[in-house]
């Protein structure tokens, strides 16, 4: 029996594998954060966080930390990072106290973490673990050793077992610790993630199945020509993009419909994929060169292709959609919609690079709990890497020259749904460009989990042909949902 690659939905864990695209996850943007930089030596040192894009100025810098394998997941309220250093220990890294510590002196394995809070692991008694940053651990008494973790962004975790004939798993709602649910699936790999997500997919040699992450009910498969090799889902879960061994495409898989719904070509089959955090643009590796594809998830366009080295950490979208490329030596910027290269980081490629968004930098205003701006008086540190500026970075799109409202969520009908990002000045921008029988279409926020996601939509309609139509009608790729009572 061939082996399955489990795919499970936010960056991943699994005994003695990693996910490349995890540590460049930096999680949604939330009003008022700021686009920031971590920096750490890959041989480890001090790390140095930037106010991208101006990366000529150290706003923050730590201790020594150990060298970085990949992160686990950031914690906005906290302000900390959970990480795994080159010897595979899970690490936090406190921005507010400056402070890094092993989150355990115990061995962990198969870590993984939803929200970089809480780490989930297994120790050596094969028990599986939950770490807290107070210190404290929950533990679950397996039956088996755990072949694989998958955190979920409510806290729950899916644990899944080799077993004869497959792979069971087994749905926990920590702390309790009852079974919830449980399924049976053939035997499976390794896993990944999405920011948002109701459901786990496992990959097959030709086939794709899933499982509802709240009660592990299985889902209808979906059928490849040939072996699964990289798969990569949108922030929302909307769409997933699945790579196949020997073909030079990307298929396009409608989540509602469970159904590949279009085929982007490439000129050789990608190695590996790895989605921008918010969902900007999906980056395909060539199998054969130091380079990578780029596509424009918005209209599912293939831009082209950009010379880079591919690492656990880079190529990775930054906050402003601009493309940040490792060389040998240096690490450069392109824009993401032209590729033109707009920026140069001399001596860049020798630090471990993760983009995020957080506000916990800002200063504060003396009485008052209300943020200032930046001064542009920022001090230049020595310990800065040289930044020579090629040109200002430019949005990956035009600016709209209307602002469609947000609205509540629709209460009957079908509705035709042309983007879910977690973007809103990208989905407002979107919304303006879809104009339908004089209609233009409107952002929809929902939140899921803590985290809003900002639907581009059109509708309700009184029936699903009267929807159907209207997608044709716009010239996009759409999908079709019923709306909710």
């Amino acid at each position: 029996m061939r082996r399955l690659l489990l795919i499970a939905l936010l960056p991943f864990a699994c005994t003695g594998e990693r996910s490349a695209s995890e540590s460049t996850a930096s999680g949604p943007s939330r009003p008022g954060t700021d686009g920031l930089l971590l920096r750490v030596p890959r041989s480890g040192g001090s790390a140095r966080v930037y106010l991208y894009p101006r990366l000529d100025s150290v706003i923050w810098s730590s201790v020594r930390l150990p060298a970085i394998s990949r992160v686990l997941g950031f914690d906005q309220e906290a302000g900390s990072l959970a990480v795994v250093d080159a010897k595979g220990a899970p690490v936090r890294i406190d921005l507010r106290l400056n402070e890094a510590h092993a989150a355990t002196k115990a061995k962990i394995t198969s870590l993984t973490s939803a929200d970089g809070s809480n780490v989930f692991g297994v120790d050596a008694k094969n028990q599986v673990v939950r770490l807290e940053p107070s210190g404290t651990a929950w533990t679950f008494k397996s039956k088996a050793t755990p072949r694989a973790l998958v955190a979920q962004p409510n806290g729950d975790v899916i644990v899944a077992y080799s077993v004869r004939d497959g792979t069971d798993l087994v749905l926990l709602h920590p702390p309790d610790t009852v079974v919830a649910d449980t399924a049976s699936l053939p035997l499976i790999g390794r896993a990944v993630r999405t920011q948002i997500g109701d459901r786990v997919y496992f990959t097959a040699d030709s086939g794709l199945v899933g499982v509802k992450a709240k009660d592990l009910s299985v889902l209808e498969p979906i059928g490849f020509k040939s072996r699964i090799r990289a798969l990569a889902p949108t922030p929302s879960g909307d769409r997933l993009y699945v790579a196949t061994v020997g073909e030079p495409e990307i298929a396009v898989i409608d989540r509602y419909s469970g159904k590949i719904v279009s085929h982007l070509q490439l000129s050789q089959p990608a190695e590996d994929l790895r989605m921008d955090p918010l969902g900007r643009y999906l980056l395909a590796k060539n199998p054969t060169s130091d380079s990578a594809w780029v596509i424009a998830i918005g209209n599912d366009r293939v831009v082209g292709a950009v010379s880079t080295r591919w690492t656990a950490d880079l190529p990775a979208v930054a906050p402003d959609g601009a493309l940040a490329l490792l060389g040998v030596n240096d690490v450069y910027f392109a824009d993401g919609e032209t590729l033109k290269m707009i920026r140069n980081v001399a001596g860049g490629a020798k630090d471990f690079w993760y983009f995020f968004a957080w506000d916990g930098f800002r200063p504060r205003a003396r009485g008052v709990d209300e943020p200032v701006s930046f001064s542009e008086a920022t001090s230049n540190s020595t310990a800065a890497s040289s930044t020579v500026p090629v040109a200002a970075p430019e949005s990956s799109s035009a600016k709209a020259d209307t602002q469609p409202a947000r609205t509540a969520p629709v209460s009957a009908g079908y509705i035709v749904s042309f983007a879910a990002v977690l973007n809103e000045p990208r989905a407002t921008q979107t919304a303006a460009q879809i104009i339908v029988n004089g209609s233009t279409a409107r952002v929809q926020a929902v939140t899921h989990d803590a985290t809003t996601v900002y639907r581009v939509i059109l509708g309700p309609f009184a029936t699903r042909e009267e929807a159907d139509r209207i997608g044709k009608a716009s010239g996009r790729q759409y999908w079709i949902y019923e709306a909710g009572p």
